[in-house]
């Protein structure tokens, strides 16, 4: 009989952003261990201090759980990082009987920009403003996109032409295809499209039929699942609690809490984030909020 296997990729889990205690992580491993996971990929931003935070949370998952624990990096990981500690965990494969799950990590190139780019703009306003002026890699951002792509095209096309592998599942950070992209007229927003991903990573995965799935995060607006060119894209990121569904829920719940400026998804969070209300209903329905951040795929072993 082929043993079974439970696959579970979660993306923007931001640990310490997020401030969750031990009894919250105790939710989220006993979701895991209920909907029998036997193998958890977290797809990029695990928190913003990978050795000081996210390895000891791997670890510590692992002793309290017999899940198997993989990932790959997102910006925020990357942080106080080397290229080589980057590239460590980079074009990792894990194999399930005739599937082959693949992780990367991405970037951008700044070509989900629409209209005129003005590179030099792009460049200082990220140097100056962005959070990934705090990360610091070998290369400019379009060359270390180019090094992906040839990297994963490298990667696919061996596994392609394996006859013992008739499926091929993706996991990566960065946004691999412009439908997802912000879309605004205002400049402010649209300016961050630049360090979004990249099309050329849909480009490259349309190539290869074994590519039945892409799950990614960076950018914390959960999505319906959506095909293109025959490719099944998966966006579920966890995000921060100001993004989180269940504020809908509570605020649907308790409409005292409403603010004129509802639409501010900081400012609905403020008004409500210290209120007893809000904390038990966080805490009441937390479980729910993980498991709909989780893109969930039944293997053979």
């Amino acid at each position: 009989m082929t043993k079974k296997r439970r696959l579970a990729v979660i993306s923007d889990f931001h640990m310490d952003s997020n401030h969750f205690s031990q009894e919250e992580i105790d939710i989220f491993l006993s979701l895991l261990k209920d909907l029998k996971i036997t193998d958890l990929h977290f797809a990029g931003d695990i928190s913003n201090d990978f050795h000081g935070i996210s390895e000891p949370f791997f670890k510590q998952i692992e002793l309290l759980t017999e899940l198997s624990v993989t990932y790959n990096l997102g910006n925020h990981d990357m942080v106080g990082l080397s290229e080589e500690e980057i590239s460590v965990s980079n074009f990792q494969v894990k194999n399930f009987a005739s599937t082959a799950f693949v992780s990367f990590h991405g970037w951008y190139d700044y070509s989900f920009m629409t209209g005129k780019i003005d590179i030099k703009k792009i460049i200082a306003f990220k140097n100056s403003f962005y959070f990934d002026r705090k990360i610091h890699r070998q290369f400019d951002d379009i060359k270390i996109t180019n090094l992906e792509l040839q990297k994963l095209e490298k990667l696919l096309t061996e596994l392609s032409a394996n006859p013992k592998i008739d499926r091929i599942i993706v996991s990566t950070h960065f946004v691999p295809h412009q439908q997802f992209i912000i879309n605004t007229r205002y400049e402010k927003f649209a300016r961050f499209n630049a360090y979004l991903g990249s099309q050329h990573f849909h480009e490259t995965f349309k190539k290869f039929p074994k590519i039945s799935d892409v799950v990614f995060g960076h950018l914390h607006q959960r999505r319906l699942p959506l095909t293109f060119d025959k490719v099944l894209y998966h966006a579920h990121p966890l995000g921060y609690p100001y993004e989180w569904q269940m504020i809908n829920h509570f605020l649907e719940e308790y409409p005292q809490y409403q603010i004129a400026e509802n639409w501010h998804l900081r400012k609905r969070y403020n008004a409500i984030r210290k209120s007893s209300d809000w904390l038990k209903f966080r805490k009441a329905h937390l479980r729910e909020e993980f498991q709909s951040a989780l893109t969930i795929f039944d293997l053979d072993d």
